[in-house]
């Protein structure tokens, strides 16, 4: 797929979830990058690990390019995923959770929660589930 057909589909999606959940449009659009998962789990984890896609403030984000984003709603959501994280970094909401892992915590739920009203939106039964391990936090001042 062109440039053209990924930033169509990246406005598409920061539409979706203005409607979904009231974040205005970003002003400025992260850079996706559509690579092996290889190369995620190298950037993200430094070894092999469960990764489908990230986003990093600094990077944009990655997503497996096995994931068929075009053609797929689930897949596509997992990129409107990653999107949310890029408008909450954008907007600040969550700056003003403390801890670095409750905030963490609290920015993955509401992605999940976006996703997955996303997926209902579009008529879809799949839902992704928010992993565990937000029991982990302990307090921290980071």
């Amino acid at each position: 797929m062109d440039a053209g057909s990924i930033d169509a589909l990246v406005l598409e999606l920061f539409a979706a979830i203005q409607m979904i959940a009231g974040y205005p449009a970003p002003q400025a659009v992260p850079q996706i990058h559509r690579v092996a998962v290889e190369v995620m789990q190298q950037k993200i984890c430094g070894r092999p690990c469960p990764v489908k896609a990230f986003y990093h403030p600094q990077w944009g984000v990655y997503v497996d390019e096995k994931l068929n984003i075009f053609g797929d709603v689930f897949d596509r959501s997992i990129l409107l995923h990653e999107l949310v994280h890029h408008v909450q970094h954008a907007s600040g909401k969550f700056v003003v959770v403390p801890g670095r892992c409750h905030r963490k915590n609290a920015e993955e739920l509401e992605a999940y929660e976006i996703q997955n009203r996303y997926l209902a939106r579009e008529y879809s039964s799949r839902r992704s589930v928010f992993p565990g391990w937000s029991a982990q936090c302990r307090d921290d001042a980071g």
